[in-house]
């Protein structure tokens, strides 16, 4: 049993290294032309990002839902590329590929209070090149939730971590080691677009109208610590025939800071789809954001 997990773990590595060899030139076809065969095969990929994309907007054809489908996994299969990228290159060439970084004075204001920072992320674009920005700017902590690919935990652990990031499970412990960095002054990542574990914390608010559970996480660590929320987004740019990418800094409304759990969580989910908006075919839409509580409710997911 070990050596076959090791086995697994050596061929997503590898798999991994051959992919940052693909020329940017063909990114963009190799991942297209992936998607279209996901959608062929009718894979549970395509299943559910064509009904989260229903959800998001009814109004959309068959056709123009299907568009974004493919879009959206195209986007989702380029991010095997850029851990390839993040993995093996340097700090340096990873840098060279952000070509503007908007807002950033948002972040550093938030920094100078001293009072720690949370920056929310949601699955929007490539959220992995954030820590090629924050490397060398801060002390950072972030919250993962383990990916069901043997071999892969390990490998994008140990690539966050290349670029400074501190990796810590969303449990007990894994809590309790990022709130002590906080006290710090330090930087918390988290993506609070993750459906909470069945029976931990959490409130149902909407996303784009449906009823979606949701983490009451960052309202816990805003009461505890008076913490300052910053928005992140790491958005893809494939014009001129490469791939490069835009960071992007925002503040949050002031309700994310109310006492009252319902309204932060509704000002929380009304900041993401603004941020989805903003580019909805690069957002992960292939993710079952809106999963069942419990087995009495319907399973959206569920085919027919």
């Amino acid at each position: 049993m070990r050596s076959a997990f090791g086995f697994q773990k050596l061929f997503v590595y590898a798999l991994i290294y051959v992919v940052g060899f693909v020329p940017e030139s063909l990114l963009l076809k190799i991942t297209s032309g992936l998607a279209r065969l996901l959608v062929l095969l009718k894979t549970e990929a395509a299943h559910v990002t064509l009904i989260n994309i229903k959800i998001f907007d009814p109004s959309l054809s068959d056709k123009a839902a299907r568009d974004m489908c493919l879009s959206s996994l195209s986007n989702s299969l380029t991010l095997i590329y850029e851990l390839s990228k993040l993995r093996f290159s340097s700090h340096l060439d990873a840098g060279n590929m952000i070509q503007d970084i908007e807002n950033i004075d948002v972040f550093e204001k938030a920094q100078a209070t001293g009072r720690g920072v949370l920056l929310l992320m949601p699955h929007l674009g490539c959220w992995e090149f954030m820590n090629v920005f924050l490397k060398g700017r801060t002390k950072v902590s972030a919250l993962y939730d383990k990916p069901n690919v043997n071999g892969l935990d390990d490998f994008i652990t140990s690539t966050r971590e290349k670029f400074g990031a501190r990796m810590f499970p969303i449990n007990i412990s894994g809590l309790r080691q990022v709130l002590q960095s906080l006290e710090k002054n330090e930087l918390l990542v988290f993506l609070p677009d993750q459906v909470p574990d069945y029976g931990a914390r959490g409130f149902i608010g909407t996303f784009f109208g449906h009823d979606a559970y949701t983490s009451d996480l960052v309202h816990r660590v805003i009461s505890k610590f008076d913490s300052e929320v910053v928005f992140g987004t790491v958005m893809r740019d494939f014009s001129g025939g490469k791939v490069r990418y835009r960071i992007c800094f925002e503040k949050p409304a002031d309700e994310i800071y109310s006492k009252d759990v319902g309204v932060h969580i509704s000002s929380l989910n009304s900041s993401l789809e603004k941020l989805v908006m903003k580019a909805p075919e690069q957002y992960q839409w292939s993710y079952k954001r809106y999963k069942r509580l419990n087995k009495l409710e319907k399973n959206i997911y569920r085919r027919q």
